[in-house]
């Protein structure tokens, strides 16, 4: 498959031109239209060039999950700046100093209420209104970019020390849609949901298949899981993004009408037993299909919604078409079928690099993930090579461990995390939810080495902004529960 170079802001200006009245981005208080979301973007777009932002020019923007957050992620796009996303539960300023370099931005950007930002520049305050500006012409606008261009900044979670900044292009988001394309059971009459985070890499993803796969997206107001059931229910919504729990969480409160829409959606994130999956799709109705990513590589591999069920709950699917996937061995050895190594992965989705390091494009990310591919070229997960546990010199993997907890009946989601042992080097603990489970139960589906030493079980455990399991905070509180 061959690669695709157009921009989002021609994406969307010829969404606008061909099909004006259609739906595409909305929330609680309005949707546009592609005709609508265009006008808005040119006239913030020529505006922000008005006001003196450069090509390349660092612009920080605190986001929300809103129509006003995505109309101007698009607009400072179109008007050549590299868009840095902040999470907006700091300061932009606090975001960019937990990282592990520094990122002279020039532009700083913060939301108000109901289309209104405040642009701060060179000292210099303004507030602007995004749905009152004047409409711009062609000749208002800065030439367009090249989509290989340095476009956003992305931060990495830093749970393991400073965060890093990766860099995307539009380039790499557009190439990943269109490998996805065949794969997502996507349809132009899409309602997407776009509970992600905006400054989360698949939130920034969704948000660019709007103009370049022309769905709708919709920005809930609030995350709790009974209002994103309303939404879905109110707004028709028939696609979504997210991760086993919270797919989980509504499954058990959805009502049959809550959801008699949804069609399709990728999971990703962390383990679900097959079990679950069947369960899952059977309660919510849809599709889901099995992805696997990282910021630094967007998408890497992906199932089919047109694979059996069992391969899409047991797999992260192939590599996707137009990358080169390699299971790399630790003396750089290509690994046999079956065999485990690091993800290694490039092509036109991987990052330019780290902000200062840019990355040749045929270079490999080395992913930090492990995993094995079957004979068919489907690959599994086996986990993280720093979340690797060496027990009595042995390695053993939390996420075969994890596997084994939730195909026992009953358990909801479970976690393992390595801690310091005087004896033994390491050893494993896990976290369960939906009932106690005692390490015995696992003696006919682990080896003796991979049991627990202790298995809590609780109501709910620590999740990060993208849903995720945060299995920082959950180390943190194993060492403290065993002190005691």
């Amino acid at each position: 498959m061959e690669s695709v170079r157009c921009t989002l802001r021609s994406c969307l200006q010829a969404l606008a031109e061909s099909q004006p009245d259609k739906k595409l981005l909305g929330d609680s208080a309005c949707w546009l239209t592609a005709r609508g979301c265009w006008a808005s973007v040119s006239a913030c777009a020529a505006a922000l060039h008005a006001a003196g932002i450069q090509k390349g020019e660092l612009a920080a923007l605190q986001t929300k999950r809103s129509l006003t957050t995505a109309l101007l992620v698009l607009a400072l796009r179109a008007a050549g700046a590299l868009v840095v996303l902040c999470d907006p539960r700091h300061a932009p300023r606090d975001a960019l100093s937990a990282c592990d370099t520094e990122i002279p931005v020039k532009t700083w950007i913060t939301l108000g209420a109901d289309g209104v930002f405040q642009m701060e520049r060179d000292g210099q305050k303004r507030m602007l209104n995004l749905f009152a500006l004047p409409g711009a012409s062609p000749s208002d606008l800065p030439p367009e970019g090249d989509p290989e261009e340095d476009g956003f900044i992305l931060f990495t979670s830093g749970s393991m020390g400073k965060s890093k900044a990766v860099v995307l292009s539009e380039y790499n988001l557009i190439n990943n849609l269109k490998d996805s394309k065949p794969l997502g059971k996507y349809s132009e009459d899409d309602i997407a949901l776009g509970a992600l985070p905006m400054e989360h890499v698949f939130g920034l993803v969704l948000l660019a298949g709007a103009p370049y796969l022309r769905y709708a997206v919709y920005y809930p107001e609030k995350t709790a899981v009974p209002s994103l059931l309303k939404d879905i229910r109110q707004q028709k919504i028939t696609r979504m993004n997210g991760v086993p729990t919270l797919y989980q969480a509504m499954a058990e409160q959805a009502d049959p009408d809550d959801i008699v829409t949804l069609r399709a959606g990728f999971i990703g994130g962390s383990p679900v037993s097959p079990a679950q999956f069947a369960a899952l799709e059977e309660k919510l109705g849809m599709t889901l299909i099995s992805v696997y990513g990282m910021t630094e590589c967007i998408g890497i591999s992906c199932t089919s919604w047109q694979d059996p069920q069992a391969l899409r709950a047991a797999s992260v699917g192939k590599f996707y078409s137009m990358n080169e996937g390699h299971i790399l061995l630790e003396n750089g050895e290509e690994a046999r079928v079956g065999e485990i190594g690091e993800i290694c992965v490039t092509g036109p989705a991987r990052m330019n690099g780290y902000y200062g390091r840019p990355m040749p494009r045929e270079e490999l990310l080395h992913t930090g993930d492990l995993g094995c591919l079957d004979a068919d070229g489907v690959l599994r997960l086996c986990g993280r090579k720093k979340e690797i546990i060496i027990r009595n010199g042995l390695n053993l993997a939390p996420r075969r461990i994890e596997e084994a907890l939730l195909s026992l009946p009953g358990v909801r989601t479970a976690i393992v995390v390595g801690l310091p042992d005087e004896r033994l080097g390491e050893a494993p603990y896990a976290m369960v939810t939906g009932r106690k489970v005692e390490p015995e139960e696992l003696l006919p589906l682990l080896n003796k080495n991979e049991i627990p030493l202790c298995i809590c079980s609780v109501e709910e455990l620590p999740l990060t902004a993208s849903g995720k399991l945060n299995r920082q905070m959950i180390r943190e509180v194993l060492m403290q529960w065993r002190k005691g």
